[in-house]
């Protein structure tokens, strides 16, 4: 199994345009999983007409704290990581549900039993398949829910067996730098960093990067430029940063044609697949597959 993650900082460059392609250029070659880890704004979905199977939800704990049992000794509140949990003057526990991460120290803690287990919904996960060797597994956070970097964790941590039976996993990253961008660079063999040639995109790739460098493991990381051609684009300050430190670049050409296919949510690569757009990405999928 190669582990593949479509990344780059900011929102809006493209990366789930290229996550979706380069799924579908590698489903043809073999077994393809793509992955939607951009839980607060999940939009495979919308580009790739995906067959929706299956929809689970995903619960974490929450505190319920039984009165009548509680000794109102604090040590809930004391040993509370996230300070979700406050003693008043009256010794009721107050309880801050979005500050809670769900860790159940408390229940652990009380001497008299008095938290019990209770559930909250955090989100779900959606399982499809787009023709017979591409299959998609979408993470979406509930609204509302300010989590995604658990989510994003619980979205991998239970898939971990599922990736195994796929000669490609794709991962649609979330956009920014962020601990659940990070959980999903851990997993990868190979980045594809996209960006844009704007100043935004040129900041934004210089802090990926950047992350990546802590990364403790060797990953082959390819820059593709999207959007190329754009009238005043920075292409050139990109390709220099690329070559800094050694990374091939590939140029995918601003098109209306991307415009289109977004528009008829198929990808680019099966409607104009003598396009440059799709040429473009065929050399990603080389060099991804190499």
């Amino acid at each position: 199994m190669k582990a593949i993650a479509v990344a780059g900082g900011k929102g809006g460059t493209g990366k789930t345009f290229v996550a979706v392609n380069l799924a579908r250029l590698l489903s043809s070659r073999d077994k393809t999983l793509l992955v939607d880890a951009d839980v607060e704004n999940p939009s495979t979905l919308f580009a790739l007409p995906a067959e929706v199977k299956e929809v689970k939800q995903v619960e974490s704990f929450k505190p319920l704290i039984d009165e009548a049992k509680c000794s109102k000794c604090g040590l809930c509140v004391k040993n509370c990581p996230e300070h979700a949990l406050v003693m008043l003057v009256d010794k009721r526990i107050l309880y801050f549900e979005d500050l809670c991460s769900g860790c159940e120290v408390c229940k652990l803690v009380c001497p008299s039993s008095a938290v019990n287990r209770g559930l909250r919904v955090e989100g779900l996960f959606k399982y499809g398949s787009y023709g017979e060797s591409l299959d998609v597994v979408v993470g979406e956070l509930k609204p509302g829910i300010r989590r995604s970097g658990f989510m994003i964790t619980r979205l991998i941590e239970e898939h971990r067996g599922l990736f195994e039976k796929y000669s490609y996993v794709v991962v649609d990253s979330p956009p920014g730098s962020g601990v659940g961008l990070l959980s999903v660079v851990k997993e990868a063999d190979v980045v594809v960093a996209v960006s844009e040639p704007t100043p935004l995109g040129l900041n934004d790739l210089k802090k990926f990067l950047t992350l990546l460098e802590r990364v403790e493991k060797r990953l082959k990381v390819i820059l593709v430029v999207n959007k190329h051609g754009l009238p005043g684009g920075l292409e050139r300050d990109l390709e220099e940063e690329a070559s800094k430190r050694g990374l091939p670049v590939i140029a995918i050409p601003y098109s209306e044609l991307v415009v289109k296919s977004y528009v008829e949510r198929r990808p680019i690569v099966d409607l104009h697949p003598e396009s440059q757009v799709s040429k473009g990405l065929v050399e990603v999928a080389k060099l991804v597959s190499s």
